[in-house]
């Protein structure tokens, strides 16, 4: 009787599970210690294939973003009034939250200007990860060669002289995050002037800059100036630019403090900035500026120290100049001879300037007393005074 019941029990269990089986019920029946999951290869399954098309997804969009971003980028370039622009490529990494704009190229519409308004081998943009511990969603960007240059010409047509609202709008809509951290990587600025006589062309060349704190708020662990710009570059003349800013860049008026050192700038090479500026050249000498200035509360202070030494006015052997001029380069000649330091061979004063914004004012009696002083009393120092310091009202 005890092996009959077994067996019925057990052709009970099965018919049990051959009628599961027919009406596509899930079973889950353990007979010893085994465990019997009739839908467990269904729900994997399916799980598999939605990952799968995600990453297939994923790997469409990845592919299909860059070639969207530029069309979208070429077109807001191309709605900047009275501009036009492209780049070549964009490159995209998701990973990092990051896209890269390569050859870059902005420039005036309708005209015969070859310079390009703006250029640039590269530019990435990126999301600040450091800074979302903070609270704050910003971007880091980091550009590759750019080249800014200016033209002055006798008509607006011929000129390229306007960096104004619109291009701030068209940053926003490219990379529409705040930027707090800046690295410019080996750029140049450039000032093309055709309306002078002779033309002029100057440009910093070689900038290597750096900009950090720029969306900062003025507090106790950033100090008064949270944000920090430091600029470097090398001038025509082989000149050595250094500038240094610190400043706050929210505040709601102008709130820095600036310092600018132009170190051993070969003035031969600047005759035709002197000849159409000052119509004066010079067969040798060299030069060296430094500026200080401070600003709040919509005024500002600082000082502007000039120094021209071995200067050499003569004129060159078989060279003619017009009358006019070569009275104009005697008594500019003799002005420097009168109040150089002979002692240093240089001339050299310090201008004060202060006042508000719309309003310089160059206190031009202290300046040639700086002059005469320098030359006949006590010679001023060639480097930074320290003195400019925010005023408030």
């Amino acid at each position: 009787m005890e092996g009959w019941g077994n067996h019925a029990e057990t052709e009970r269990v099965n018919c049990g599970l051959r009628r599961a089986s027919k009406r596509g019920m899930a079973t889950d029946v353990s007979i010893g210690s085994t465990a019997v999951h009739g839908r467990g290869w269904r729900v994997s399954r399916r799980v598999l294939v939605t990952l799968i098309g995600l990453v297939l997804l994923g790997i469409a969009a990845r592919i299909a973003l860059p070639g969207v971003l530029r069309r979208a980028i070429d077109h807001r370039l191309q709605a900047i009034p009275d501009y036009t622009g492209h780049v070549d490529d964009v490159d995209v990494s998701l990973w990092r939250g990051a896209y890269t704009l390569r050859g870059l190229v902005v420039q005036k519409r309708n005209s015969a200007i070859e310079e390009p308004f703006f250029r640039a081998r590269e530019i990435d943009f990126s999301v600040a990860w450091r800074e979302l511990f903070r609270g704050q969603f910003v971007s880091d960007i980091v550009a590759t060669q750019p080249r800014l240059t200016f033209v002055a010409a006798p008509s607006p047509a011929a000129s390229q002289m306007t960096a104004d609202r619109r291009w701030q709008d068209a940053i926003a809509d490219i990379f529409p995050i705040h930027i707090t951290f800046l690295r410019i990587k080996d750029g140049e600025l450039r000032y093309i002037n055709r309306a002078a006589k002779p033309q002029v062309d100057v440009r910093v060349a070689h900038v290597s800059a750096l900009a950090t704190g720029l969306r900062n708020r003025a507090g106790n662990s950033e100090g008064e100036f949270p944000a920090r710009i430091d600029v470097r570059g090398e001038t025509i003349g082989e000149g050595q630019l250094t500038v240094l800013t610190q400043l706050e860049p929210l505040a709601k008026q102008p709130h820095f403090l600036l310092k600018v050192e132009l170190e051993r700038v070969s003035l031969p090479a600047l005759n035709d900035f002197l000849r159409a500026y000052g119509n004066i050249d010079v067969r040798a000498g060299t030069f060296d500026g430094y500026l200080e200035a401070a600003a709040r509360d919509g005024k500002f202070n600082g000082y502007f120290k000039p120094f021209f030494q071995h200067v050499d006015f003569s004129t060159p052997p078989g060279e003619t100049r017009p009358v006019g001029r070569e009275i104009w380069e005697t008594l500019v000649r003799g002005f420097a001879a009168v109040f150089k330091n002979h002692a240093r061979d240089q001339v050299a004063t310090r201008m004060p300037f202060s006042g508000e914004f719309k309003d310089v004012q160059v206190n031009k009696w202290v300046s040639f007393e700086n002059l005469v002083r320098h030359a006949f009393v006590q010679p001023l120092k060639e480097k930074l005074d320290s003195s400019a310091k925010p005023k408030a009202e």
